[in-house]
């Protein structure tokens, strides 16, 4: 397999939604080694998780706080608009998006019809 960022089916991100962002640092960083970058965006702080330099995924606050704090895989896909509707269409329900983030790529969020969620996210092209 190619890089999980540029190949479709693969899980790339993970992405955790937080009602303690500060918590979750202190405790994953503990765990795992991680350490955590901050970057601010439109909607506010979202935190970069890196191992040994290298982003593996995020953590962002949750905007739901009734929410319990949730780890979101993200699914490369080709096109997110076609994933988007082919979910809908087999009984899934469109959460988030598709929209695109700037200097990352276009994504959403599905609900399957047993009420798991998972994101696909097509990765803007780099020169790398």
């Amino acid at each position: 397999m190619q890089s999980p960022y540029s190949t479709p089916g693969a899980l790339g991100w993970h992405e955790l939604t937080s009602n303690s962002c500060e918590d979750a640092f202190g405790f994953y960083g503990k765990v795992f080694g991680w350490t955590f970058k901050t970057m601010q965006m439109s909607h506010g702080p979202y935190h970069i998780i890196e191992n040994e330099g290298v982003g593996i995924g995020g953590i962002a606050p949750n905007p739901c706080p009734q929410q319990e704090s949730h780890w979101t895989g993200y699914i490369t896909v080709d096109d997110v608009d076609e994933v988007a509707i082919k979910a809908k269409s087999l009984g899934g329900e469109l959460l988030y998006g598709p929209e695109d983030i700037p200097e990352v790529g276009r994504l959403c969020w599905i609900k399957d019809p047993q009420g798991a969620i998972i994101a696909a996210i097509t990765y803007e092209k780099t020169d790398d």
